[in-house]
Parts: C-alpha cells; sequence; structure tokens
C-alpha cells in the first residue's frame, strides 16, 4: 500500500483534519472564553503585554479592568507571582521562578480560579506554554470553567504544543502484538478467570476497608522499586502520590496517559504475564475497572484505533475469529483524531523507510488497518478525555481480558478528509456477550 498520503496535497485537507481535531471540545464548552465573567478578564491585576504583537493591549487592559466597587473594605485575595509573570509573557521571570518550584506550585489553583498554564494559553504566550510542559505542567487541571488549558488556547500554535511526539504508539500502533493476540476458546476461559480473579481482589479489599493497602502497595512495591529508572518516573511517582492522598485511582489513569515510558513497561508486563510484581499490576487493573468513583467515565459505544502491521499478520484476522486485549488498550472516541494522529507518524518517516518496507517484487510489507471496536459492556472501557494528560485524543481506554469478534472486514476503505489515496483496510470488532 506504501504511502497512503503521498498523492495528497497537504496543506488543504490537513488544515481542516487539524481544524476538527483542535476545535472539537469547543461543542462542549460553550465558548466560556468570551464570557464576561472569565477567570482571565476578572483579575485583579492589569498585565503589561511583552513580546506579543498579536495581542491588542488596549482591548485586554479594558476587558480586565476591575469589576464595579462594592462597599466592602477586605482587600480580593491576589494571584501569585508566579501567575502573574505567565500571564503578562515576562519570560525571564517565569524562568528564574521555574528553578526553584515544585510541580504543585506549578499547577497552583489561583484566587480567580485559573491557572498559570491557563493564563499563557489563553492570551497566547507561545513560549511560556512551552516552558511550563517542559517542566510537567499538569494539563489536564482544570479552571474554574470546567476548561483544561488546551481547550483555552489562543491558537493553533499553542494547541500544537499539546499534541505527543508523532512517533508515539499510543493510537497508532505499529504491531498490535502487545496489546492483541488471537486465541481460541480455551483461551478464553483462561481470560474469564483472571477477570474474575482481578474481580474478587478488589471485592476482597473493599469488605475489609483496605482499599488504601492497595494504593500504597503499588507505589511501594510497583513504582518505587520495579520502576524507578524508566523515563519520566518523577511524573509517575507524583500522580501516584496523588492517587494515595485522594484516595482516587483517576489519577492512576492520568499516569497512564502521561507521555512516559509507564504505560509502555506496564502493558508489556501485564500481556507478557510477569510474576513479578504480579498482585500490584492486578490492584491496578482492579482499581481503575471496578472502583465507583470511576462509574462516570464508562463508556458503551464505538472507539476507533490503528495498526499498522504485515501483511501476514493482517490476514490472520478472518471474520468469526475471537480476540482478546492482553493490557489496556488505548483507542479514541472519533475515527478524525486517529487520521491525524496516523498522518502525523507517517509524515515523519524517511523515504528510505518507505523502501525498505517493501519486498523485493516491490509489494508493500505493511499494511495501515483501522480498528473500529463496538464496546457494548458496563466497564469494558471508559471516556477518559478529561482525565487524560492528552484530552485531544479523545481516549477510550479498553481494559485488560476483553474479548472481541471479527463481524466485518472491510479492504476499500478511504480516510474521510482525504482524497485521491490507496485504500486502507477497516476491521470491524464487536464485544461478545458470552466473555463479559
Amino acid at each position: 500500500m506504501g504511502n497512503i498520503f503521498a498523492n495528497v496535497e497537504t496543506p488543504q485537507w490537513l488544515k481542516k483534519l487539524n481544524a476538527y481535531v483542535f476545535y472539537r471540545r469547543n461543542k462542549s464548552q460553550s465558548n466560556v472564553s468570551s464570557q464576561p465573567d472569565h477567570a482571565e478578564r476578572v483579575s485583579e491585576e492589569i498585565p503589561t503585554i511583552i513580546n506579543d504583537s498579536t495581542q491588542n493591549s488596549k482591548t485586554v487592559t479594558e476587558s480586565l479592568k476591575p469589576m464595579s466597587s462594592t462597599t466592602t473594605t477586605t482587600s480580593p485575595p491576589k494571584c501569585s507571582d508566579f501567575y502573574i509573570a505567565c500571564r503578562d509573557n515576562n519570560q525571564g521571570k517565569v524562568k528564574e521562578l521555574l528553578e526553584t518550584m515544585t510541580p504543585d506550585e506549578v499547577d497552583r489553583l489561583e484566587p480567580n480560579g485559573s491557572t498559570a498554564l491557563h493564563a499563557a494559553c489563553f492570551y497566547g504566550h507561545y513560549h511560556i506554554v512551552e516552558l511550563l510542559l517542559k517542566k510537567g505542567a499538569d494539563r489536564a487541571v482544570q479552571n474554574r470553567h470546567q476548561c483544561i488549558p488546551f481547550d483555552e488556547a489562543k491558537n493553533d500554535d499553542i494547541k500544537e504544543l499539546f499534541l505527543r511526539i508523532p512517533n508515539s504508539n499510543r493510537l497508532v500502533v505499529q504491531t498490535g502484538a502487545i496489546e492483541w493476540t488471537l486465541i481460541d476458546e480455551e483461551a478464553v476461559e483462561k481470560a474469564k478467570e483472571e477477570r474474575n480473579m482481578i474481580k474478587y481482589l478488589y471485592e476482597e479489599k473493599v469488605k475489609a476497608s483496605s482499599i488504601d493497602v492497595m494504593f500504597q502497595r503499588i507505589e511501594k512495591n510497583y513504582v518505587n522499586k520495579i520502576l524507578n529508572t524508566i523515563g519520566g518516573i518523577e511524573i509517575i511517582r507524583r500522580f501516584f502520590q496523588k492517587a494515595i492522598e485522594e484516595k482516587d485511582p483517576k489519577w492512576l489513569i492520568t499516569a497512564y496517559t502521561a507521555e512516559t515510558d509507564y504505560y509502555r513497561v506496564l502493558n508489556t508486563e501485564i500481556a507478557c504475564g510477569s510474576s513479578i510484581c504480579q498482585n500490584e499490576r492486578r490492584y491496578i487493573i482492579a482499581l481503575i475497572s471496578h472502583h465507583d468513583s470511576l462509574e462516570q467515565y464508562t463508556f458503551i459505544g464505538n472507539s476507533y484505533r490503528v495498526m499498522h502491521i504485515s501483511n501476514h499478520d493482517l490476514k490472520r484476522y478472518q471474520v468469526g475469529n475471537l480476540t482478546m486485549t492482553k493490557s489496556f488498550v488505548s483507542s479514541s472516541i472519533d475515527r478524525n483524531i486517529i487520521e491525524l494522529l496516523s498522518w502525523r507518524q507517517e509524515s515523519r518517516r524517511l523515504p528510505i523507510e518507505a523502501t525498505q518496507r517493501q519486498t523485493i517484487d516491490g509489494q508493500q510489507i505493511k499494511s495501515w488497518v483501522v480498528c473500529k471496536y463496538h464496546i457494548k459492556h458496563h466497564r469494558t472501557a471508559l471516556h477518559i478525555e478529561n482525565i487524560s494528560q492528552y484530552a485531544h485524543e479523545g481516549e477510550i481506554l479498553i481494559m485488560p481480558y476483553s474479548v472481541f469478534k471479527v463481524k466485518k472486514i472491510d479492504t476499500n476503505v478511504k480516510l474521510s478528509f482525504l482524497q485521491n489515496v490507496s485504500q486502507v483496510t477497516e476491521i470491524h470488532l464487536e464485544e461478545c456477550d458470552e466473555y463479559s
């Protein structure tokens, strides 16, 4: 099949696809950024905009005038110097303060109900946003309007900063070997046993009022001992500490969505059945699969994922075959999102790599495959978009040991936003009733 984007006029379709993905979330935000009571418009300080020629300072000054005076003599609490520096695009001050700040201080919710990252995004301060994200600012923190920083971004350049690196194997994978396996009836029964064991483990801990112990053992035995050398471990430690402090498993999910080595290591160990810290990994699965506080995220419907797999592996998928998730599987609620991420990954490939993926007679070794999952059962998957570090991905997280049946295979499917491109294969998978 080759590079499916080779004959496409990139500027036309990419602009359209980017716009859709970048502003998809606006439908649920009710355009709060334009409201007169927006957090950035009612600050008690009037900013001085530095090095931002695109911003009309007069308009900003007028919009940030204090609200009408009241009879009270109590001064409102002031926003921090760090927040004001980020809002005013004072890069020197921000760099100076960041040297000694903790992550919690960076993410501090200010008296006006906003954070420094929200403010920098709102005013379009590109380099400030870049600095904050590099420092590890929480991308999922919400302001008083229940908006995350990505939602407040002034322009597409700011939104671009929130995208994952193009070669991330999150929603677009180069192999399905870790996450999926084609199975027979005997393997299905073993999967069912594992699910029942995890559920039993969770229920017993609930009865014994020892949910706290699960969090603590995960951190002590798994995070601090097994994962202590992985890339991004400090980010992961922070999220797990929050999970313990707040007794809230949403932070386990937030940690999973962060672009570190954690989710890769966790999934590989679950899939391969590593015996080291097996109970701790079961605790993670149990908390995410069964904790009542995550009930609000349960998802039933269709989700999408892309695989770039060998034609040999593709031929193994036949209608009627059963397939099982061997680990957590990330998918997206919106097909257009995975199309954009596919393009971002493919566009980074060198031409020589495309040549190397051909047989001696010119046949392509790998094919692009869109997987469409029809999720039917309660808590098989969670819609974690609003607690993800990458909310624009619209992530649907599918639980381990979920069984699907191949219902249909389409071999002449075109990507919806693209014209004059080669077809891709689309595999329709439906969750099995008898194995839920």
